[in-house]
C-alpha cells in the first residue's frame, strides 16, 4: 500500500513547493532526483573524492531548483560576499552545468559559494568560459556544522531549449574546495583527457516531461547622463553643458526565434579598461567585449582568426541580433549602424588605426551542430562606409573529434575590400600590393586555419597552423598584422601526485613564422614548465630561444628570453603574483631596429581585510636596455591601487587610482554599482585625470557620470 501511495504522488512531490531561503530541508526536497559527486578531478586524477557532496533537483512550471549539500572541510572554507563572477577564482563553491541540447555545443554554468554570491559563465565545445555571460537566476546559502548548503533558482527562460515533449538535459555538478587549504575540484563524473569537451563526457541528466516553453518577453529601458570637464588647447578648463540620453532595449522570443534590440544604445563602459604597456608594440591592442547586448551569441562568433570583433561597434543608433538554436542546425543575424566607426589597417608587422564616420554592419553565422561539441558552420560580414566602400568576410569552419583522443578543427576565410576615401591614416608605407592609407583602392584576401591535437591523461600533443594573407583585412574583425604563415608543434607532459608536487607539466614547442616571400619572420624553440605545490604555492619557468627573427628587414639570431612566475593563496585573506622576464628583444620603435636587454617585473596583490573589504594592488614595469651604451630605448612602470567595499551581492563602492609612468599621467575613479539581476543596473561615479607637467600634478579632464537601467520582465 505505501508503495503504490508512493508511486501515485511521486509527480506531486516533485513539483511541490520549495521554500527558496538557501536551508536544504529534507521534506521539500522529497521527491527530487538525486546526484553525488564521487571523483576528484584536480589536482587528482578521478581519484576518490574525500568528502561526499549530494545535489537534488527538482522543477515547478516556472523554474529548475537545484540544492546542495557540501559536506566537511568546514574549517578550510573559502568564501566572501562579492559582486557577480566575483567568485570564480578565490572562494569555494559549488555549480551546475546544464546542456540542454545534450549535443556538448555549449552549456550554462550557475554557480554560488557558501555565502550565496553568484557567478555563471556560458562555455564553448572548446571548454573557454565566457565570464561576461549573465542570464536570469539566484542563489541563496548557508554555512551549516557540517559543512554548508545552498539552493539555486532557475527560471527556464533563462536557458534555451529544444521544442520538444521530453527534455533530457545534461548535468554537470561541480564543487571546487580548499581540501586542508589545497584547492580541489569535484565531479559527478570521470573527466577523461582527451574524450571531447568536459560536458560532452558527462552520464548523468534530468528529465523533464511536458515543459512547455514560455517566451522571452523583456523591455530594459535605461537613463544616463554626465558632465565633462576638459583642459583645451590654452590650458582653461572648460565645461561641456550636461549631455543626458534615454535608450530602449528588448527581447522577445517567439517560435524558437530570439530578437533582441537597442535603440540609442548606451554602450559606454562603467569601469575603465586596464592599461596595457604598449611602448614597444607597433599594432593595436585588443580589450575584452564587456557590453551586455552582445552576451548572448558570442559563441556563434568564435575564430581562431578574430573574424569577429564586437568591440568594433561603437557607438551605434541602434543593434539588434536575431538567432535561434535548433537541435541541429543553429543561426544567429546582428544589423547595426554605427556613428563612429573605428578602423585597424593590418600591415607588415605593424597596424594604422583611425576612427571614420558611419557606417553599417551585418553579420549571420550558421552551425550544424553534431554530438560531443562537434560541429560545422560559416560566418558572413559585411560593412558599408559613409565615406563609400564596404569590406566582407567570408568563413567555413568545423571541429571534429576522432577515436576519443584526437581532435581537429580548420577554418577557412575570405576577405574582400573596396575602401573609402579618408584621410584618418596618413602614412608612406606600401604593402605589397596597395598602400595602407584608405585610397578607393580593392583586393581579396584570405586566411586559414588548420589544427590537430591528441590528449591523454599524461601526454598531449598539437600541431598547429595559421595564415593571414598579404591583402588579408577584417573591418569587423581585430586583424593587426597580415602577410605571414605559421607553423607550431608542441608535445606535452602532464605529471599529478599526491606528494609535495600535487600538479604539474613540462612542454617543449617548435615555432616557424613566415611571410609570403618565405622569409623567416621568427624560428623558435620554447621550454616551459609549471607545477603546483601542497601549499597553494605555484611556479612557472620558461625558456624562449628565436634562432633567427627578421623585423621590417633586419635579421637577428639566437634572442633569447627567460619567464619566472609564482602564485601564492596561503588563505581566504590574501592572494598574489609575481613575475620577472628578462633576456633579449628587439626595439622596434627605432629608426634602425636592434636587440636591447629586457627586463620586466609585475606584481599582483589581493587582500581581504574582512568580508566585505577588500584593497588590490597592481605593479607593471617594462624597461628595454642598449647592449653598448646602458641607455633605455624606454623605462617606465604603471601601478594601481583599488578598494571596494561590498555592501552584499548586488552592490559596492569602489574607488581606484592608476598612475602611468610612461605618459606621467594618472586618473582616480569612484564608482557605486547597484546591480540586483542580469540587466537592471545603477552606477554613480566620476573620474579625475590629472598630468604630471613639471613636478605640479594637473587636473587635466574630470567626468560625473550616472546609469539607471531596469530590466521589466514579461515572460
Amino acid at each position: 500500500m505505501n508503495k503504490l501511495l508512493s508511486i501515485f504522488f511521486l509527480p506531486f512531490l516533485a513539483l511541490a513547493s520549495i521554500q527558496f531561503d538557501g536551508i536544504v530541508n529534507d521534506e521539500e526536497w522529497a521527491g527530487a532526483e538525486i546526484y553525488d559527486l564521487p571523483f576528484e578531478i584536480d589536482p587528482s586524477y578521478n581519484s576518490e573524492a574525500e568528502h561526499k557532496t549530494d545535489v537534488f533537483i527538482k522543477h515547478d512550471e516556472k523554474n529548475l531548483y537545484v540544492a546542495f549539500k557540501a559536506y566537511g572541510n568546514r574549517d578550510f572554507i573559502r568564501a566572501n560576499i562579492r559582486s557577480r563572477d566575483g567568485i570564480n577564482w578565490l572562494d569555494d563553491q559549488v555549480a551546475v552545468g546544464i546542456d540542454t541540447f545534450g549535443d556538448g555545443r555549449y552549456y550554462i554554468r550557475f554557480a554560488a559559494n557558501p555565502l550565496g554570491s553568484i557567478g555563471d559563465n556560458k562555455v564553448d565545445n572548446n571548454d573557454n568560459f565566457d565570464g561576461s555571460y549573465n542570464v536570469e537566476f539566484d542563489a541563496k546559502a548557508q554555512i551549516t556544522d557540517y559543512g554548508y548548503e545552498v539552493e539555486f533558482q532557475i527560471p527556464f527562460t533563462s536557458l534555451n531549449f529544444p521544442e520538444t515533449r521530453t527534455q533530457e538535459w545534461k548535468l554537470m555538478l561541480s564543487r571546487k574546495l580548499y581540501n586542508k587549504g589545497l584547492e580541489s575540484r569535484y565531479l559527478n563524473y570521470e573527466k577523461i583527457d582527451g574524450a571531447g569537451c568536459i560536458i560532452c563526457q558527462s552520464t548523468d541528466s534530468y528529465l523533464i516531461d511536458n515543459l512547455v516553453k514560455k517566451n522571452k518577453k523583456r523591455l530594459i529601458p535605461s537613463f544616463t547622463t554626465n558632465s565633462v570637464r576638459q583642459k583645451n588647447s590654452e590650458g582653461n578648463m572648460n565645461e561641456e553643458p550636461i549631455n543626458s540620453e534615454v535608450s530602449l532595449g528588448g527581447e522577445y522570443e517567439f517560435n524558437g526565434n530570439n530578437f533582441e534590440f537597442s535603440i540609442n544604445p548606451d554602450f559606454s563602459q562603467v569601469e575603465a579598461d586596464q592599461s596595457k604597456i604598449n611602448v614597444n608594440s607597433t599594432t593595436a591592442l585588443r580589450f575584452e567585449e564587456r557590453r551586455i547586448f552582445f552576451n548572448e551569441g558570442k559563441d556563434f562568433l568564435s575564430s581562431d582568426l578574430s573574424t569577429v570583433y564586437t568591440r568594433s561597434i561603437n557607438n551605434p543608433d541602434y543593434a539588434m541580433k536575431l538567432y535561434n538554436r535548433g537541435e541541429k542546425h543553429s543561426y544567429y543575424f546582428l544589423d547595426a549602424e554605427d556613428n563612429q566607426t573605428p578602423i585597424i589597417v593590418p600591415g607588415y608587422q605593424r597596424s594604422y588605426s583611425g576612427l571614420l564616420g558611419k557606417s553599417h554592419a551585418n553579420i549571420f553565422s550558421y552551425n550544424y551542430n553534431i554530438e560531443k561539441g562537434q560541429n560545422i558552420g560559416f560566418l558572413a560580414t559585411n560593412r558599408d562606409f559613409e565615406e563609400g566602400g564596404n569590406s566582407s568576410l567570408f568563413s567555413l569552419k568545423g571541429s571534429f573529434l576522432f577515436n576519443e583522443i584526437y581532435n581537429t578543427r580548420f577554418e577557412l576565410v575570405t576577405t574582400a575590400m573596396d575602401e573609402p576615401l579618408s584621410d584618418v591614416i596618413n602614412t608612406s608605407n606600401v604593402s605589397k600590393e596597395h598602400t595602407y592609407n584608405l585610397d578607393g583602392e580593392s583586393f581579396d584576401g584570405y586566411g586559414g586555419v588548420f589544427g590537430i591535437n591528441r590528449d591523454t591523461q599524461n601526454w598531449s600533443t598539437r600541431y598547429y597552423f595559421a595564415t593571414k594573407s598579404p591583402n588579408y583585412r577584417s573591418d569587423l574583425g581585430f586583424t593587426t598584422e597580415n602577410d605571414w604563415k605559421k607553423h607550431s608543434f608542441e608535445h606535452k607532459y602532464k605529471y599529478r601526485s599526491d606528494g609535495f608536487i600535487r600538479k604539474g607539466n613540462v612542454e617543449v614547442r617548435k615555432d616557424l613564422m613566415m611571410d609570403y616571400d618565405d622569409v623567416i619572420l621568427d624560428q623558435e624553440t620554447v621550454v616551459s614548465a609549471r607545477v603546483e605545490l601542497k601549499n597553494q604555492l605555484n611556479i612557472n619557468f620558461s625558456w624562449d630561444n628565436s634562432h633567427k627573427i627578421s623585423y621590417e628587414g633586419f635579421v637577428f639570431n639566437d634572442v633569447k628570453d627567460y619567464n619566472f612566475g609564482v602564485s601564492y593563496s596561503p588563505s581566504e585573506k590574501f592572494w598574489m603574483r609575481f613575475g620577472y622576464d628578462w633576456g633579449d628583444s628587439v626595439a622596434r620603435n627605432i629608426d634602425v631596429p636592434e636587440i636591447g636587454k629586457r627586463t620586466n617585473y609585475s606584481f599582483n596583490s589581493s587582500f581581504q581585510i574582512n568580508d566585505q573589504f577588500r584593497l588590490q594592488y597592481n605593479f607593471r614595469k617594462n624597461s628595454l636596455e642598449n647592449q653598448t651604451t646602458k641607455e633605455n630605448y624606454f623605462s617606465g612602470y604603471i601601478t594601481s591601487l583599488k578598494g571596494t567595499y561590498q555592501f552584499d551581492k548586488d552592490s559596492f563602492f569602489k574607488v581606484v587610482h592608476e598612475y602611468n609612468n610612461f605618459n606621467d599621467d594618472s586618473y582616480t575613479q569612484a564608482l557605486f554599482q547597484w546591480q540586483p539581476d542580469s540587466a537592471t543596473i545603477f552606477y554613480f561615479g566620476g573620474t579625475v585625470d590629472q598630468e604630471d607637467i613639471e613636478g605640479t600634478w594637473e587636473v587635466e579632464g574630470s567626468q560625473i557620470y550616472m546609469k539607471l537601467q531596469y530590466l521589466f520582465n514579461f515572460d
